[in-house]
């Protein structure tokens, strides 16, 4: 299969990297340098137990080069430069390309619905955690479910994206209730890659902080509330174990708001706490916790011009 990832980021290289083993991959990325590296020397993983694998199949081209039909593309970039990763991409997608997203937060696929058929598109969540190392270098600090699904229910795309995941090594289910596992890994990003943002901690401070573990429950239960509201039923100590288990599960880990941080550029928080904040006016739902979280993060990123002088 002839497979295109949009954004070679640390969760892109690792799945472009799996996916080279058995299928044709080309990694696209604004970023020339990251380009030119793949290109070179392909992408590594250093995984959990200390190994480190070599993917050499694999390469490269600058986002908006590439004028190949494809026959899946999986977007990775951030959800707040979709938008313009898929104008710029749109020669990828033909009658038969199925395009998936595994990026953070919501309302993904309805961006992706302007380029492709509806009924093309997989929406989809992982519980993998990678962190770029730079020079096409990914640690892979913890593996979990790639969780599949369509607004459209089972369509044979499913089918076909499920066998060739299988194939390379990646542990896959297909959801017939997708939007719940979208709202469960909104959960765990909204609390996890906020707090970790802003102490600039791993994954796993965030419950060893009694302080970031209770401001985390009331960010947690307004989103409960507001996926009440939306259609969604959970319940408050469901959401609160869940997210408490992931912290446990990969607890060494950085996650991706902690990477942006740390790299001074640009978050998603108004794809996660800020599709919260979003929904809760719709429903008339109060949300003081996750707007204010909202707010501060745009103050950290509106600190960056300091923090790099």
């Amino acid at each position: 299969m002839k497979v295109v990832i949009i954004g070679a980021g640390a969760m892109g290289c690792l799945y472009g990297a799996y996916l080279s083993e058995k299928n044709e991959v080309i990694m696209l990325d604004v970023f020339e340098p990251q380009v030119d590296i793949i290109n070179q020397n392909g992408i590594t993983v250093l995984e959990p137990d200390g190994s480190e694998k070599h993917y050499k199949n694999i390469s490269a081209m600058k986002s908006g080069k590439c004028d190949v039909v494809a026959d899946l593309v999986i977007v990775f970039v951030k959800s707040t430069f979709s938008e313009s990763a898929l104008e710029n991409n749109k020669a990828l997608f033909g009658d038969h390309t199925i395009v998936m997203t595994l990026q953070n937060g919501a309302g993904n696929d309805r961006k992706i619905s302007k380029y492709v058929k509806p009924e093309n598109i997989i929406i989809g969540t992982s519980k993998h955690n990678s962190v770029n190392l730079g020079n096409g270098k990914v640690s892979h600090s913890g593996s979990g479910m790639t969780t599949i699904g369509s607004n459209f229910g089972k369509i044979d795309a499913l089918d076909i994206i499920e066998k060739v995941f299988a194939e390379s090594g990646f542990d896959i289910e297909v959801s017939d209730d997708i939007q719940r596992i979208i709202w469960s890994k909104l959960f765990v990003n909204l609390s996890i890659n906020t707090f970790t943002a802003i102490t600039r901690s791993p994954i796993g401070s965030m419950i060893e902080n009694k302080y970031a573990w209770d401001f985390a429950e009331k960010m947690i239960c307004e989103a409960v509330d507001v996926a009440e509201a939306d259609g969604t039923h959970f319940s408050y100590m469901e959401v609160l174990n869940m997210v408490h288990r992931v912290c446990e599960d990969v607890g060494k880990g950085y996650s991706s708001m902690y990477q942006d941080v740390t790299r001074g550029i640009p978050t998603e928080i108004d794809a996660i706490n800020g599709a919260i904040v979003e929904q809760a006016k719709k429903y008339n739902v109060p949300a003081p916790y996750n707007t204010l979280i909202v707010d501060l993060i745009h103050a950290i990123e509106g600190a960056y011009q300091y923090n790099n002088k």
